[in-house]
């Protein structure tokens, strides 16, 4: 998330070339050396006192802490040669990690010193941003203990939703109740674009109608008028709005104070849905989780999806449904007529199923229905479950040096479902695991994923040993094929209670790379900057998308190393910034193209491309 876009460097390629005064104390034993790591902390050009600095070393082995004096210099001395990482932090201030152009987002950029050597580094730090308001009800009166969230843009598959922030611990304090004037105060925020939503904690309650004040005033024994309608309070987005797609967007600079700012929240008529779950002999499916999600995903949050479990009779209840447009459904065992299904992690309908020989019974019936909620209560919705969707097929192993596993039942087979991806993982919980299906494979390379509501699956493997430590080395998912069709980098359809069979799922050793030196218009290293590999292939530019490899950061020395990358043609750029979603947003590598170089990588071949930044 940014408030800004990335300025984008302009790069040269040079061809194929060779590449590649404080007080310390000690938190873990390290070992001696004869260089010096020194700078300053400064906010634009003021010294920051007092400002605690932590040096990592990038293998783990030592930790050290400095506090800056009163012109905000920091040294460690007596280190080791190697690559160290550096983090400034002080109350009310955002964290900052040296080379990262982003306060309170981390990585930062590794510095390296040599024995003996004196190497001397600027860490910029900013204040905490501020957003404060008031929460009001609709007559405008202050509403006390309501928990406004703080929520930010993401990109999740070739989806972009609005979602909780996820900042490290250290950064920020952002949920706080209002007071009793209905007043809350975000502080300690890095600077970017947000928005707010409250999910009021008050009672929904029944609307004294004009019949019913009529009918209270005549004799006993009159009849009773039908009930007034039942309101209460979904959740909301500034300044008050049900829809997250009319949200409006709080920008905050470095340190800038948003406040005044008015949240409205309104009651809305709510609803009760009801229904029968049926199994596929038409008896009712008792103890079944039945789940209700939204028909279009356009923000993830806690409370987003409700559920409720079937009685004996099969039936289901859900209260306080806010007006929408939403899917209702459901997944049972066809092995056990009475097994419990557990509540859902996540995705549509429950948890992922466990293979043969599980202690649990595999959810392998599905049903579903869609309902629109105006905010009158709808009754006898049934859900028919059925077989539920299938992927089966082989592994494949294409090899010349690393030798597939013995046993092939030991590799970990998951099908990820994209749009159950998008509802789970930058709010509600779970991430991938909510949002994926384990399937079961043999010891000859077939398999089974059972159990699918319907969705767009990508598939992920993984084994003991599959790769190197460093990466560099070891088995990739490269292709996958329905029939004679490679899907190159699109997910697997899987309809409503169908088979897609004939799936081969090939991995391959021989895996490239990009490596060089990055120097700035005078040949100085330059590694304040990101490099950013990405496929020339405009349909993988998703999240999602096996040719997307994380942007790298030269060390201080300039040289860099990108891994992981699949035969084919990539653009290889250099930018200023990057948010960690942006490697893979449409918007932004267009953006980028422009300045990028174009770059083929075969099957196992390791590229050496330096770069320059242009004048």
């Amino acid at each position: 998330m940014s408030e800004r876009r990335s300025v984008i460097a302009t790069i040269v390629a040079l061809g194929c070339t060779a590449a590649l005064a404080a007080q310390s104390a000690q938190i873990a034993p390290r070992p001696a050396g004869t260089a010096v790591l020194e700078g300053r902390v400064m906010h634009v050009n003021t010294p920051v006192v007092r400002a605690t600095v932590t040096l990592d070393a990038s293998d783990g082995r030592s930790k050290r802490e400095a506090v800056t004096d009163e012109n905000g210099r920091f040294q460690f001395d007596r280190l080791p040669a190697g690559r160290f990482l550096l983090m400034a932090s002080k109350q009310g201030w955002v964290s900052s990690h040296y080379g990262s152009p982003r306060p309170g987002r981390p990585p930062g950029a590794p510095v390296m010193v040599a024995d003996g050597a004196r190497v001397t580094v600027q860490i910029p730090i900013v204040p905490g941003s501020v957003i404060a308001g008031t929460i009001v009800d609709d007559k405008g009166r202050p509403l006390p203990r309501q928990f406004p969230w703080l929520l930010e843009s993401r990109l999740v598959g070739d989806r972009r939703v609005i979602a909780r922030v996820r900042f490290p611990l250290d950064v920020g304090f952002f949920e706080r109740s209002t007071d009793d004037r209905g007043e809350f105060r975000l502080f300690g925020l890095p600077p970017g674009t947000y928005y707010l939503v409250v999910s009021p904690s008050i009672a929904s309650a029944r609307v004294t109608t004009a019949d019913e004040v009529r009918w209270a005033s005549q004799p006993a024994g009159s009849a009773a008028p039908a009930a007034g309608p039942l309101v209460g309070y979904a959740p909301l987005y500034f300044p008050g709005t049900t829809d997250p797609g009319a949200a409006q967007a709080i920008v905050v600079g470095p340190g800038e104070v948003k406040e005044g700012l008015t949240f409205r929240v309104s009651p809305a008529p709510v609803a009760r849905v009801a229904g029968l779950v049926q199994r596929p002999d038409g008896t009712p499916a008792e103890r079944v989780t039945v789940t209700l999600t939204p028909l279009e995903t356009r923000v993830s949050l806690e409370g987003a999806t409700r559920t409720s479990a079937s009685g004996a009779d099969g039936r289901f209840t859900m209260q306080n449904i806010a007006p929408g447009a939403y899917r209702l459904s459901a997944r049972a065992s066809s092995a056990v007529a009475a097994a419990p299904a557990p509540a859902p992690a996540g995705p549509p309908g429950g948890p992922p199923p466990r293979g043969p020989g599980g202690a649990a019974p595999v959810f392998d019936l599905w049903g579903d229905r869609e309902v629109t909620v105006s905010g009158q209560d709808i009754e006898n919705v049934a859900i028919a479950l059925a077989p539920a969707a299938s992927i089966s097929g082989r592994l494949v192993f294409n090899g010349t040096t690393a030798k597939p596993p013995d046993d092939l039942s030991q590799i970990r087979l998951q099908a990820i479902a994209t749009e159950a991806l998008a509802q789970v993982q930058a709010g509600a919980g779970g991430g991938y695991a909510a949002a994926a299906t384990v399937g079961n494979v043999q010891a000859d390379g077939t398999f089974r994923v059972i159990g699918l509501p319907p969705d767009r699956y990508a598939v992920v493997a993984s084994w003991p040993g599959m790769r190197s430590a460093n990466g560099a080395s070891g088995w990739w998912l490269t292709t996958v094929q329905v029939g004679a069709r490679d899907l190159g980098d699109a997910p697997i359809d899987v309809r409503a209670n169908t088979e897609v069979t004939e799936v081969t799922i090939t991995f391959s050793d021989r895996i490239g790379a990009i490596e060089g030196q990055l120097t700035d218009a005078a040949a100085r290293p330059a590694p304040e900057y990101y490099i950013i590999a990405f496929p020339a292939d405009r349909s993988a530019w998703t999240t999602t998308s096996r040719r997307a490899v994380p942007p790298v950061r030269p060390g201080t020395d300039g040289r860099f190393r990108v891994n992981g990358l699949l035969p084919g043609d990539y653009y290889l750029a250099v930018v200023t910034a990057i948010d960690q979603e942006e490697g893979s947003d449409p918007a932004f590598l267009e953006a980028i193209l422009p300045s990028a170089i174009k770059i083929t990588v075969a099957a196992g071949e390791t590229r050496r491309q330096d770069l320059k930044i242009g004048r």
